[in-house]
C-alpha cells in the first residue's frame, strides 16, 4: 500500500499512455493535460521513437569489416579499399552483395524502390536515400527489404532505416579500450556533440549498444592471438585470473570452459603418489625449519620486555627491570637448542652424509665455535625441509644434469645446474673458497648423491613409462560466443576423467592447504561468475581466455593446456604455481614432466610458507637468461582488462564474451603493432 507521501509524489507526475505500434505513433493520453497540445506528448513521443528503433538480431550488413586503422596489422587481410571518413553519399545503391536480414540475396529481376534513412556519423546525423527490394522470403505481414551492405562506403546498415559509420563505431572501440567508457556515458557525449552541430538527435544508448555488437560480430579481428616473437606455441606462458565477471543470473548452459568433463571423455588411471617430499617424516621437516628459521644461536642477546616508566622509580631500578628476559623467547631458544641433537641423529639415519653436513653448519659444535651458518646452506636445507615434492627442488628436466654431475664433477657439468639454484649456489661457494684440488667436501657430494637417489625414486613411482594422454585430434567446438572459450589454438583433446582422484569429485577450496599461506582469488563468492582465465606471453600478448563459471582454481590452467596445447609449455608462471605443479604432475605426469612451474615476482611475497624453489626469481638470480621473462606481463594485461570490469558486470553472457574478446583482440593488435614499429 502506498504511503500518503508516496501518493503525493505520484500525483505530481505526468503519466503518458500510448495506444499504437510501440514506435511513438498512435493515440496519446496524458493524465495531467487531456488536451491535444500537451507538452508531455511531444517529449515522450520523441523519447519512445529514439528508444524503440527496431534493431533485428542480425544487421543487413554481413560482410567482414576491417579493423580500426589505428590497430591494423600488416598480416590483416585486405578485404576492401578503406573508405575515407567523409560525408555519406546521397543515395546508397543496391549492389550485387545486397541481402535481407534473413539471408536472402537480391533478385536481379525484381524492381527496386527507395527509402529514407538516417545516417549517424562521428559528428552529426544525415538524411539519405537507400535503394531496397522487397524480400519475399520473410513471413507475411512483416515488411522486410533486401538492402545494400554499405561496407564499401564505410557504413553499417542495421535495418535499411538506420546506418552507422564505421568511424563512429570504431571511435567507441577506441574509447572503451583506452579507458573505462560505458555505452550510456559515450552515447551522452555523442548526443551533446550532435547538439553542438545542430544535428538530428543521436540514438539512445540501448540502440547504439545493439548496433555496436552487430558491428563487433562482423569486424575481422583474427590472427592476433599469436606473438610474432614467441610463435604459435610459446615456451614461457604466464597465467592469471581476472575478476572480469557478469551476473550469475545471466549464466547460460551453453558456457563450456575447458574444465568441462564430457560423458565421452577418456578415463585415465592416474592416482596419488605419496611421500614425495625430501624428508618423509612431517615432524622432522618441521624441526629442521624451526632450527633454520629460529633466532641466531651465536651469542644470542636475550630479548627484554619493554617496561613502562613507573613514577618514583630511580634509574638503577629501571635498568634492573629492563634486564628481565622475555620468558617466551627464552623457552623457544631452549627448545630450539634441544632439537638440534635429535635432528642431527635422525638426518644421519637417513643419510650419513646429510647428517654430517647439517651438523657441520647447524650443530651444537658449530654454535659453540660461533660459526655462523652460510646463507647458501640455509636456503639449501630450507628446500630439503619444504612441504613440497622433491621435484620442486629438483625438477625432472634438471635431474639428468645432477646425475651427470654426481658421476663427473667437472666444471662443464656444474654449469649445467643453473636450473637447481640451491645446489648451484652451494657449489659456487665452495669453488670460490676451497682448494682447487678438492673443492667440494665429501659430505656435500654424499648429500647430492642421496638427493639424486631420492628424486629418481619419486620419478619412477610418479611418471609412467608411456604418456597416457591422447594424441592431438580435431575436436568439434561450440561457437566461442556461446562457450566462452577463445584460444589461439583449437581444441585437440577432451578433458580426461580421473576416477581415482577423490579431490576431483569436489570443488576446490579457496586455499591451497596447510603448505601455503596464499588464498585463491574468491571471484565468484558473491553474485558474479568466476571471472576469466587468461594466458600471456612475455611480451604481453594474450593467447586466449575462457570464462570461469564459479571460481578460479588450478584446474583452469591445467585443463586449458591439456585441451589446447600439443606439447606442454617449457615454463608455466602462475600465482599458484606451488599448487599447480603437483596438481598437473599427479594427473598427467608424462605430459608435464619437462615443464617448470614458477610463481611470478608480483605474488611471491604473499607465499610465506613456500620454499624459494617455487619462485621464478630464485632461478633468475643464477641464470641471467630467465631475467628476460617479464613475469608481470599478465598483471599489465589484467590492468588493462580492468577498464571493462564494470561494464561487463551488467551484461548478459554472450555480450560479455564478445565485449571481452574485442578488448583483448584490440589490445593484442596495439601491442604487436608497437613491437613491430620499434624493431
Amino acid at each position: 500500500m502506498a504511503t500518503p507521501h508516496r501518493l503525493e509524489v505520484l500525483k505530481a507526475r505526468a503519466i503518458m499512455t500510448n495506444v499504437g505500434d510501440g514506435t511513438g505513433h498512435g493515440t496519446w493520453k496524458c493524465n495531467k493535460d487531456p488536451g491535444s497540445g500537451c507538452p508531455h506528448m511531444s517529449v515522450t513521443s520523441k523519447f519512445l521513437r529514439l528508444a524503440t528503433i527496431v534493431v533485428p538480431p542480425k544487421a543487413i550488413s554481413y560482410l567482414p569489416i576491417l579493423p580500426p586503422v589505428w590497430a591494423t596489422l600488416h598480416e590483416d587481410p585486405d578485404l576492401y579499399p578503406r573508405p575515407s571518413p567523409i560525408n555519406p553519399p546521397a543515395v546508397f545503391a543496391l549492389g550485387l552483395e545486397a541481402r535481407c536480414t534473413c539471408g536472402v540475396a537480391r533478385r536481379m529481376a525484381d524492381p527496386t524502390t527507395r527509402l529514407q534513412c538516417t545516417v549517424y556519423t562521428l559528428v552529426q546525423a544525415f538524411s539519405a536515400s537507400i535503394e531496397v527490394q522487397i524480400c519475399h522470403a520473410c513471413s507475411i505481414g512483416r515488411q522486410c527489404y533486401v538492402g545494400p551492405d554499405c561496407r564499401a562506403e564505410g557504413f553499417l546498415n542495421v535495418n535499411n532505416h538506420t546506418l552507422f559509420s564505421h568511424s563512429l563505431l570504431d571511435n567507441y572501440t577506441a574509447a572503451f579500450t583506452s579507458s573505462e567508457t560505458p555505452f550510456v556515458a559515450w552515447a551522452s557525449v555523442i548526443s551533446r556533440r550532435y547538439l553542438t552541430m545542430t544535428s538530428e538527435p543521436f540514438v539512445g544508448a540501448p540502440v547504439f549498444r545493439m548496433a555496436w555488437f552487430l558491428f563487433a560480430e562482423l569486424q575481422a579481428l583474427s590472427g592476433d592471438m599469436t606473438c610474432p616473437a614467441c610463435g604459435p606455441h610459446p615456451e614461457d606462458t604466464i597465467w592469471d585470473g581476472v575478476t572480469l565477471a557478469f551476473s550469475r543470473k545471466q549464466l547460460r548452459g551453453s558456457l563450456c570452459p575447458p574444465t568441462t568433463v564430457f560423458d565421452k571423455a577418456p578415463e585415465h588411471r592416474s592416482h596419488y603418489v605419496y611421500q614425495q617430499t625430501v624428508l618423509i617424516e612431517p615432524d622432522l621437516r618441521k624441526a629442521v625449519r624451526n632450527i633454520l628459521n629460529g633466532p641466531s644461536l651465536i651469542s644470542p642477546a636475550p630479548k627484554t620486555s619493554a617496561m613502562p616508566t613507573v613514577e618514583g622509580m630511580d634509574e638503577e631500578e629501571e635498568a634492573e627491570l629492563a634486564q628481565v628476559p622475555d620468558a617466551k623467547a627464552s623457552v623457544e631458544l631452549i627448545e630450539q637448542i634441544n632439537q638440534i641433537p635429535t635432528v642431527c641423529t635422525r638426518l644421519t639415519s637417513l643419510s650419513p652424509a646429510l647428517g654430517i653436513l647439517f651438523t657441520k653448519h647447524f650443530g651444537l659444535q658449530a654454535i659453540h665455535d660461533k660459526v655462523r651458518p652460510l646463507p647458501v646452506y640455509r636456503e639449501f636445507f630450507i628446500q630439503i625441509a619444504a612441504e613440497e615434492s622433491i621435484l620442486q627442488m629438483i625438477p625432472v628436466p634438471a635431474l639428468g644434469n645432477l646425475l651427470h654431475f654426481v658421476r663427473d664433477m667437472s666444471e662443464d657439468n656444474r654449469a649445467q645446474l643453473l636450473s637447481l639454484p640451491a645446489v648451484y649456489n652451494v657449489l659456487k661457494y665452495h669453488l670460490s673458497n676451497a682448494p682447487s684440488t678438492t673443492p667440494y667436501p665429501p659430505e656435500l657430494v654424499g648429500t647430492l648423491t642421496w638427493l639424486t637417489t631420492r628424486a629418481v625414486d619419486v620419478v619412477a613411482r610418479l611418471i609412467p613409462s608411456e604418456d597416457q594422454l591422447e594424441r592431438p585430434q580435431q575436436i568439434q567446438e561450440d561457437p566461442w560466443q556461446e562457450s566462452g572459450c577463445y584460444y589461439s589454438m583449437p581444441a585437440i583433446r577432451l578433458h580426461p576423467r580421473y576416477p581415482r582422484l577423490k579431490h576431483d569429485q569436489v570443488n576446490e577450496g579457496s586455499k591451497r592447504g596447510a603448505t601455503c599461506s596464499k588464498f585463491y582469488g574468491q571471484y565468484g563468492q558473491q553474485r558474479l561468475t568466476g571471472g576469466i582465465m587468461c594466458v600471456w606471453c612475455t611480451h604481453s600478448v594474450c593467447y586466449g581466455f575462457h570464462c570461469i563459471p564459479q571460481g578460479e582454481g588450478r584446474n583452469d590452467v591445467f585443463s586449458a593446456i591439456v585441451t589446447h596445447w600439443p606439447k606442454a609449455p617449457k615454463r608455466i608462471i602462475y600465482d599458484f604455481a606451488c599448487a599447480l605443479g603437483p596438481y598437473c604432475m599427479t594427473r598427467e605426469p608424462a605430459f608435464f614432466a619437462q615443464t617448470q612451474f614458477g610463481i611470478d615476482n608480483f605474488h611471491a611475497s604473499r607465499h610465506t610458507k613456500c620454499s624459494p624453489a617455487a619462485f621464478l626469481k630464485s632461478y633468475a638470480q643464477v641464470d641471467p637468461r630467465l631475467a628476460r621473462i617479464n613475469t608481470s606481463a599478465a598483471k599489465c594485461g589484467n590492468g588493462g582488462i580492468s577498464r571493462i570490469q564494470k561494464g561487463v558486470s551488467y551484461m548478459g553472457q554472450t555480450r560479455a564474451i564478445v565485449y571481452t574478446q574485442v578488448f583483448i583482440s584490440i589490445w593484442n593488435h596495439v601491442i604487436i603493432r608497437k613491437r613491430k614499429m620499434t624493431t
